[in-house]
């Protein structure tokens, strides 16, 4: 291992393993600088990382470490070069100093950029190469268009109901259970399109390659295993156990005899013959009946012939578990074909949909950027033009890198590895897998050790280990070492190492809470009689230990808050504290508890941003322009703070009997006689203006109006409690900056704009800046965030199971394509290829599953809290379990209590 300081010195290629808080950024940043001290053109350095959140983080360090330079007295000066691991003679001195200039006045700065902004980069510079428009756009959201190219397939199977494609459909249908099981597996093949280019690449038949390759890995014969069964051997054996059976005459045994008998019958179907022998030998849920010897049996039988029966069910058990896996290869085949078929047909409609409107998606990105520096009959061309640009490269995050961008990374590799250049060149990657947590979207952590090994065969670069942390308090350290380094977080998470931390001094806290349970399993018993919405509140079912649990995390909250907790060091605030949930299935009751104890806070709720008041109440706005008939919206837009009309008036509006239903006829008649400046006559004066502009200007420009004409922000904030101010303004300027998005604010069609606010993700709002208010989130969405407080929540909860009808795609790691590309099915109907595939992807899920509660378990500075609740039923406590047993042992979890200080 070398020395950190000689890792960031330019004369070195280096891969640094840096676990959680021990200053990757830092490390990146510092590196960059010490490249432009060695003398390095601030263009030639490009850093790529994952986010742009993380970019701007990087550029703006970067800037404030050399504005720190520019500005330090010679004591200063000299103090921050040790710190950076260089010289401190005068030459260098005087060049650190003259660094912000020189970049402010660069015409090329230091490029740091997200991997797709980088692919973005490289085909809007070589769009003919790479086969792209010129002038084509990022689509960010392909939920409208994935939408489209179903629509699309449906249309094609429906003009040929006898065609290839109707059959394929169709049976898909059935053996996903349906059309919404299809509908996701054929999403899953839309997700992994990159795998199945690659899987293909180069094939002028994809489809007869795939389906080859699958038979021969599935060991698919023209003539099926089933064709000769049960042959003479088998039919004997059948006949001599049945025999046998019928000597012992309990009820099953002679239910058994029969349906032998029925089977050992040649004009009976095959299949019917097939399943009579099963339902003998194999329960229902496809595992072999138990069958031993006992003392009735014998007796009826003699020990000579209970021998033979037990051998005979043996080998006629063994002999049917090979023709039933046959039979489901065969299925899996059927079934995997008619889904490559079905999803090359989708992936056509997707591409030509996209091509028609001049757009990429992100995967898009990544694959012609792998295409052009690698199969492109310009690839060598491309690799000089970047050769000549790029001279140091630095690479984030490494671990949650994808085959994909691997491959279109490994040409530049080899381009540095080649030389030719006579100055200096370098690679330098940082990552941690120990927290890769993005299999879902293809991360693969093992291509961090192998781009690792990479580097140091081809670059002779230098590996080093970063496992003493500048974020954690000691009994964060102390707790990390124990719970990781024995037990079976140990077996999962085998990259662990020893932690240590910079912070000696750091007052910390980890406290284990017993597990929460309830003998009431409801906290609300619905109704049984309709119920009037306007008088009586819906009742909502509510797990009651989900709800002790959330009430004792929010006493813990205020107990640190006012100092209910002894916390030496600076005092906590609502800002600086994080409940992390694995998912958001139960986050509305953690929400409901802060609410009850009047704690601010940014929720974890997918649609917080859509369901918000304030929100709601603009899509009112929006629907009353769109519908003048549309009563409810109306009155929902009246009595906003928008108008802030009192229920009298309201009711004058109901009351009025001398026009049609329409409430907006209705205001057209009572105004008149109210006055300009009653509140009902600013509201009919205003939303006219409003209805007549919106056919005339964008939705953008309309929403600007409104809200200035309505004071629409100063008015929701006076309207709202002063804990929720920052949520209110971040939500009114986020919904007007969604106008903008759409169509880039060219179209004026509220409609399109209404269209959009419906199918928004749940993640369009996320807030960057939660003010002081404590946040609620998931694990996944906390990556990359750290806070003196984290609460982790639900933390006994089983892992979720495999869901059936999935993508099962193993590429190993370095290699050119994909090795397996199938379709799964429920666990009953899998075959032997399949479940040993599954078996490899199942370990990957628990280390994934415990890097996961590793990276939960590190977002905390100060304190961590660990809760649960305790199952109903089963034994598997899930990381709870795994946390206290190495801790704890022989406790009773309901019971478990630990407290770790510093």
């Amino acid at each position: 291992m070398l020395d950190l300081r000689h890792a960031t010195s330019p004369e070195h290629n280096a891969a640094v393993l840096a676990s959680a808080g021990t200053g990757k950024t830092w490390l990146l940043v510092t590196r960059i600088i010490r490249l432009l001290l060695a003398g390095a053109h601030p263009g030639s350095i490009l850093a790529i990382t994952f986010t742009r959140k993380a970019a701007a983080e990087m550029q703006s360090r970067l800037q404030e470490r050399l504005y720190a330079l520019a500005g330090a007295d010679e004591a200063q000066l000299a103090a921050l070069l040790r710190e950076l691991g260089a010289p401190s003679d005068a030459e260098t001195a005087a060049r650190a100093q003259r660094l912000y200039e020189t970049l402010l006045l660069s015409e090329s700065a230091v490029r740091v950029c997200t991997f797709h902004s980088f692919c973005q980069e490289l085909l809007t510079r070589f769009p003919l190469e790479a086969g792209v428009p010129p002038n084509f756009e990022l689509l960010e959201q392909t939920d409208e268009l994935e939408q489209a190219a179903y629509n699309a397939l449906l249309n094609e199977a429906s003009t040929g109901p006898d065609g290839g494609l109707a059959q394929a459909l169709d049976m898909l249908f059935d053996y996903c259970g349906g059309l919404s099981g299809a509908r996701g597996a054929l999403h899953e093949f839309l997700e992994h399109r990159s795998d199945w280019w690659a899987y293909t690449e180069g094939e002028s038949d994809a489809l007869t390659h795939a389906s080859a390759r699958l038979a021969g890995q599935l060991r698919i014969s023209l003539e099926p295993d089933d064709a000769n069964f049960p042959d003479a051997a088998t039919v004997s054996d059948i006949a001599a156990y049945a025999e046998l059976l019928s000597l012992h005459p309990t009820v099953e045994n002679q239910a058994h005899v029969s349906l032998l008998r029925s089977a050992l019958d040649p004009a009976q179907p095959l299949a019917k013959r097939i399943a009579d022998i099963t339902q003998v030998f194999f329960t229902g849920k496809g595992t072999a009946r138990k069958r031993k010897s006992g003392k009735p049996q014998r007796a009826a039988l003699g020990e000579e012939k209970e021998a033979q029966l037990l051998a005979l069910h043996e080998r006629l058990c063994a002999k049917l578990r090979s023709v039933m896996d046959a039979q489901a290869r065969q299925a899996t085949y059927a079934a995997s074909r008619a889904w490559l078929l079905a999803g090359a047909r989708l992936l056509q409609h997707y591409q030509t949909i996209k091509e028609s409107s001049r757009v990429l998606d992100f995967q898009d990105l990544e694959w012609k950027a792998y295409q052009l520096l690698n199969d492109s009959d310009h690839a060598h061309w491309v690799q000089y033009k970047l050769d000549q640009r790029i001279d140091h490269l630095l690479i984030d995050e490494f671990q949650d890198t994808n085959p994909t961008q691997w491959h279109f990374l490994l040409p530049m590799l080899q381009e540095f590895a080649a030389g030719g250049k006579p100055h200096l060149r370098s690679v330098f990657l940082v990552g941690d897998s120990k927290q890769s947590i993005y299999r879902f979207r293809r991360a693969d952590a093992r291509l961090l050790h192998t781009a690792r090994d990479w580097l140091e065969n081809e670059l002779q670069a230098h590996s080093v280990r970063l496992d003493k942390s500048w974020r954690f308090a000691p009994a964060i350290v102390d707790f990390l070492n124990r719970v990781f380094g024995a037990g079976e977080l140990r077996e999962r998470l085998p990259g662990f190492h020893p932690h240590g931390t910079h912070r000696p001094e750091m007052a910390g806290r980890v406290e284990i809470l017993p597990l929460f349970a309830d003998p009431q399993d409801t906290a609300a018993v619905p109704a049984r009689e309709l119920r009037n919405p306007l008088l009586q509140p819906r009742l909502l079912r509510q797990d009651r230990r989900y709800l002790l649990e959330a009430r004792a995390i929010a006493q813990r909250i205020l107990s640190l808050k006012n100092g209910g907790i002894e916390t030496a060091g600076p005092p906590v605030e609502y800002g600086g504290i994080i409940i992390l949930l694995r998912s958001r299935v139960h986050a509305h009751i953690y929400e409901h508890a802060l609410r009850e104890a009047a704690i601010p806070y940014q929720g974890a709720s997918g649609n917080e941003f859509s369901q918000s008041l304030e929100v709601l109440d603009m899509i009112a706005l929006l629907d009353t322009l769109i519908s003048p008939y549309d009563n409810l919206a109306l009155a929902q837009v009246l009595r906003s703070p928008l108008f802030d009309c009192a229920d009298e008036e309201l009711m004058r509006i109901a009351a009025f009997k001398k026009s049609p239903a329409s409430w907006n006829e209705r205001l057209d008649e009572i105004t008149p006689a109210l006055g300009p400046n009653h509140v009902l006559a600013r509201a009919h004066a205003m939303i006219g203006r409003w209805r007549t502009l919106a056919q005339q200007i964008p939705v953008h420009d309309l929403l600007d109006r409104v809200y200035h004409e309505a004071n629409v922000v100063a008015r929701y904030t006076a309207a709202f409690p002063p804990h929720l101010h920052t949520r209110v303004r971040r939500n009114l300027t986020r919904f007007i900056e969604l106008a903008l998005d759409t169509g880039s604010g060219r179209y004026p069609s509220l409609m399109r704009f209404r269209e959009r606010l419906r199918t928004l993700p749940t993640d369009a709002a996320a807030a960057s800046d939660s003010g002081q208010q404590v946040r609620v989130m998931t694990i996944h969405a906390a990556k990359g965030l750290e806070a003196p407080v984290i609460f982790l929540a639900d933390a006994a909860a089983p892992p979720h199971g495999v869901r059936p009808y999935r993508a099962l795609i193993d590429w190993p790691s370095g290699a050119p394509r994909p090795a397996h590309f199938l379709l799964t099915g429920k666990k009953s109907a899998q075959d032997s290829v399949t479940r040993s595939l599954l078996e490899q992807h199942e370990r990957a899920e628990q280390h994934e599953e415990a890097n996961l509660l590793y990276v939960a378990l590190t977002r905390a500075r100060r304190f961590l809290f660990v809760s649960g609740v305790l199952p109903y039923k089963g034994g598997d406590l899930g990381w709870y379990g795994m946390i206290v047993r190495p801790l704890l042992p022989e406790c009773d979890p309901e019971r478990a209590a630990l407290v770790i200080e510093s």
